[in-house]
């Protein structure tokens, strides 16, 4: 949900930079570019196509619009061997506005060596809260090593990405449909890499994984891409859908200096380049965070929307909840995941605040639930809360270990743990594999950066530095511990991208581990799948029946009193 690999990363743009004599060349539909060679720690070749553009430059009057195909590119020879700048957003570590409106770009990593048979093919889709983060920042070094080609990308982020104003036809989720463009000229070009356009594999993280959970109730899934990886976040979870969209455009132009409520005003005036700066935009986003959402948290102000029904290239229009309802989608198959202790990444604000929060429990008292905010129910389900989280004593600092579980529940774990059971249900025919991502180890991130390594668990986004690297990382030199999970990780990935499971019948990660990690039962009929089978990622890997199943009972029997609303719906209208 953060921006990732802030201080791992300084390095990259100066090591991307460096001039390679030795050009590789591809055509594709657009024109040809010019990757550069490269070799893994072990000495094995790798390509690279850096900053290739996948759609016409979303600026001028196409600024908040959406994305169009690039039809040729603008020179006989595209010079792909560097970085492009990302989408603009706040830098995490000074808050200095970086990145351009021309950002959509992708990169290619291809193992160099002669494949018998089109390799198959990853897109990362990066997280960040739909504000920040870009895909140049994950350099798939240990899943090169499996054989597979791995392309990320950059959408748009923030307002850029996410305003909507329909009465002018901005009709939002534009980030989305730059995923999805990006997708399309991945299926047209793919080839030329000794890619696999059959089988593509979509995997993100946070708000990527959410994005992908709706790519796949999407027309085009099946087509444009055939398996996924969803890493902590499912698109049913409380923070994914904007609250509020038409009352956030609005005041932004307010706030940028625009009086008129005239929708063609306002979007001609979000259209001037003078008047409206990427540094004014940022300078401001965070203000249209509602009084709720900054009690309650994360600070993401902007994000997708369930589109009107007169948007002419709807990327999301379906509730949610009823989207997963449905039976007749297409059989993705599907590893969902969660770290185990998710809740650290937001537990130093609520740190800060802990004797408010002791005093309004009742802000973890999640928002579907079809109470009106005052009602007497409320505080009563507070109350189970303290009893349940902190043995009902008042909380202090002494009662982290809980007051991370909740945030884990409230924020990540309660929404993905319904999806992974509503999955079985209404889609039998796409096997399910399930995992919870327990290791911690020498490449900890978040969890060092606030200074919570005395508290157990994994901290959200912390899987990311194993299963990614930088430019400065030499595999080899990695500590055994930390270059055995980023092995796993990366070889089960590339196994599910490759065969459908992570770790089929006689693999060597199956040898290695002595077991399968298998896939969870069919449902019969309509009937509640119970037990799911869970892959625990650690130093020593198991299988184990619902690991936070105590937790998740608690929350089931009020969600049995009180029937979920949709959020997708919920956050639409209030």
């Amino acid at each position: 949900m953060l921006n990732r690999f802030t201080s791992r990363s300084k390095g990259i743009r100066s090591s991307s930079l460096r001039f390679c004599s030795q050009k590789i060349l591809r055509s594709v539909r657009q024109g040809v570019v010019a990757g550069r060679e490269e070799h893994l720690s072990s000495g094995i070749k790798y390509y690279c196509f850096q900053g290739v553009p996948y759609a016409v430059p979303p600026i001028g009057e196409l600024r908040f619009k959406s994305p169009e195909p690039l039809e040729r590119f603008d020179q006989p020879l595209l010079d792909c061997t560097h970085l492009r700048g990302p989408c603009h957003q706040r830098e995490a570590t000074t808050s200095k506005t970086v990145g351009s409106e021309d950002c959509l770009h992708l990169n290619i990593y291809v193992p160099a060596k002669c494949a018998a048979e089109p390799m198959p093919v990853m897109v990362w889709i990066h997280g960040g809260g739909f504000i920040a983060d870009t895909g140049n920042k994950y350099l798939p070094l240990s899943l090169l090593h499996e054989g597979v080609i791995v392309v990320t990308l950059n959408y748009r982020l923030g307002a850029w990405g996410f305003l909507c104003l329909p009465e002018a036809e901005i009709w939002g989720n534009v980030g989305l449909k730059d995923q999805r463009l990006a997708l399309q000229w991945i299926n047209e070009n793919i080839k030329s890499f000794n890619g696999d356009p059959n089988n593509v594999t979509l995997f993100g993280e946070s708000a990527g994984a959410t994005s992908i959970h709706m790519h796949t109730f999407a027309s085009h899934a099946g087509k444009l891409f055939h398996k996924v990886i969803m890493q902590s976040g499912t698109a049913n979870m409380e923070w994914v859908f904007q609250r509020q969209p038409s009352v956030k455009v609005r005041r932004l132009c307010e706030l940028l200096g625009c009086s008129s409520t005239d929708p063609k005003e306002m979007f001609e005036f979000l259209q001037s380049p003078e008047k409206v700066t990427p540094e004014a935009v940022l300078s401001k986003t965070l203000s249209l965070l509602l009084p709720d959402e900054r009690r309650r948290g994360p600070p993401f102000p902007l994000r997708p929307v369930l589109e009107d029904t007169n948007s002419p290239d709807a990327f999301i229009s379906m509730p949610v909840l009823k989207q997963m309802r449905r039976h007749d989608t297409c059989a993705i198959p599907t590893i969902i995941g969660y770290n185990s202790a998710e809740g650290l990444t937001l537990l130093k604000h609520s740190v800060k605040q802990i004797e408010k929060v002791d005093q309004d429990l009742e802000r973890f008292v999640p928002r579907n639930i079809p109470l009106s905010i005052d009602h007497p129910e409320i505080s009563a389900l507070a109350q189970q809360i303290r009893k349940f989280f902190f043995g009902g004593q008042r909380i202090t600092k002494e009662h982290l270990p809980g007051l991370c579980n909740l945030i884990t529940d409230y924020h990540f774990l309660v929404d993905i743990y319904f999806a992974t059971k509503m999955h079985p249900i209404y889609r039998p025919g796409a096997p399910l594999y399930v995992y919870r991502f327990d290791y911690t180890g020498g490449r900890d991130f978040y969890k060092r950066l606030f200074n919570f390594e005395h508290l157990s668990g994994a901290c959200h986004a912390d899987e990311l530095h194993y299963l990614f690297q930088t430019p400065n990382d030499d595999l080899s030199t990695f500590a055994e511990d930390d270059a055995q999970i980023t092995k796993r990780l990366s070889e089960m990935w590339a196994n599910f991208a490759r065969y459908g499971e992570p770790t089929p019948q006689n693999s060597n990660i199956a040898n290695e581990l002595g077991f399968m990690w298998t896939s969870v039962k069919k449902s019969t009929g309509q009937k509640e799948c119970k037990n799911l089978d869970y892959f625990i990622i650690d130093r020593k890997c198991s299988m184990r029946q619902e690991p936070d199943r105590d937790r998740m009972e608690f929350w089931e029997e009020i969600y049995r009193k009180f029937p979920p609303l949709d959020y997708s719906l919920l956050n639409a209208k209030r």
